[in-house]
């Protein structure tokens, strides 16, 4: 989440639209370009209610950096990629990707990916490029 903000911040003062996606069930990919600040899901907006505008989902962080974070189930209920699918399929069928006329979006996946759900950008057409970042964390790659 670290390098995906500093990416995202380093376009943004490129003069380029940036959108982050954080696809972690904790919902903190945004939070360091948001002084911190933690933001609603897009899963937590769709159990509130049955019908969601994606908008309500997009807050904008450093610069302008727009900023989606997912979410994910409760803790042991559920599963987190099919959560993800859930969240990147709200902005898709609304066409806030072209609305928005953004020039990058970049998904934030976590490393310890247990399932398919967070090929999701991939599988659905609307990633470009992949880049894997690993370190020596336990839990890294």
């Amino acid at each position: 989440s670290t390098t995906t903000s500093n990416i995202s911040a380093a376009l943004v003062e490129a003069g380029y639209k940036v959108l982050q996606f954080g696809c972690d069930p904790k919902s903190d990919s945004t939070n360091t370009l948001r002084d911190g600040k933690y933001i609603p899901t897009v899963l937590d907006l769709l159990r509130e209610k049955s019908k969601v505008d994606a908008h309500e989902a997009i807050f904008q962080g450093f610069k302008g950096v727009y900023c989606v974070e997912a979410g994910g189930p409760a803790p042991g209920v559920g599963c987190a990629g099919r959560g993800i699918i859930t969240a990147v399929e709200l902005p898709k069928q609304q066409n806030i990707f072209t609305e928005l006329e953004l020039d990058y979006v970049i998904f934030d996946v976590l490393g310890d990916v247990v399932c398919g759900g967070f090929a999701v950008p991939i599988r659905e057409g609307i990633a470009e490029h992949v880049f894997t970042v690993s370190s020596s964390d336990f839990m890294a790659m």
